[in-house]
């Protein structure tokens, strides 16, 4: 491990964070970290990655829909591939995780907002005609489904795997009633149950 690399983050605790030495170094405890695209801050749940996301995602949307007006491209099979590969990427980044933000909503008006300009129709009309048209679901049910597949895959490593330790450390944590995505979903699958 590397220790200049490492850093140490502690999300929504009132308890000040304990030094953590190893093999001699001192980690560095950070307020906020990048990973993978993601800023992950201390003092806040996952609604501001969300709102990174969705502003990274119109970003995306307006330079496709720029290229698609330079090129000439009007078929909606095209298009909706390209959205799919350029854009939704990016919407739907590390969904697992924040699934359950109330911030998801920024993310559904990028993808109404596609398919309606696609369609030609105006803001307002509504989005299951709009989805209905096109054969799709809600963003948010791709992020639950994605969210499921996770589960069911960190719910099935071993112990001995670093995955399976922090899954066995989530779920202690949801035994002594501490707020963790494992718990959350755990709670999600009982209320969804048929």
């Amino acid at each position: 491990m590397n220790v200049k690399k490492t850093k140490v983050m502690v999300f929504n605790s009132t308890n000040p964070c304990q030094e953590i030495v190893f093999e001699g170094d001192t980690i560095e405890h950070v307020q906020t970290f990048q990973y993978l695209g993601i800023l992950f801050e201390t003092t806040s749940n996952l609604n501001s990655v969300v709102e990174h996301l969705a502003v990274a995602s119109k970003h995306s949307l307006f330079t496709l829909n720029r290229r698609c007006v330079e090129l000439r491209i009007m078929d909606v099979k095209l298009c909706c591939d390209l959205f799919n590969t350029l854009v939704h990427s990016t919407t739907s980044y590390a969904c697992e995780v924040w699934v359950d933000s109330k911030k998801i909503d920024a993310i559904e008006v990028v993808y109404r907002g596609f398919l309606k300009s696609l369609l030609g129709v105006r803001k307002i009309t509504n989005t299951f005609i709009v989805l209905a048209e096109f054969g799709k679901f809600p963003f948010e049910h791709f992020a639950w489904g994605q969210a499921m597949l996770y589960y069911n895959h960190v719910s099935m490593v071993t112990k001995d795997h670093i995955l399976g330790k922090a899954w066995e450390a989530h779920l202690a944590m949801f035994a002594t009633g501490k707020k963790c995505w494992a718990g959350f979903m755990k709670k999600w699958i009982l209320k969804n149950q048929p």
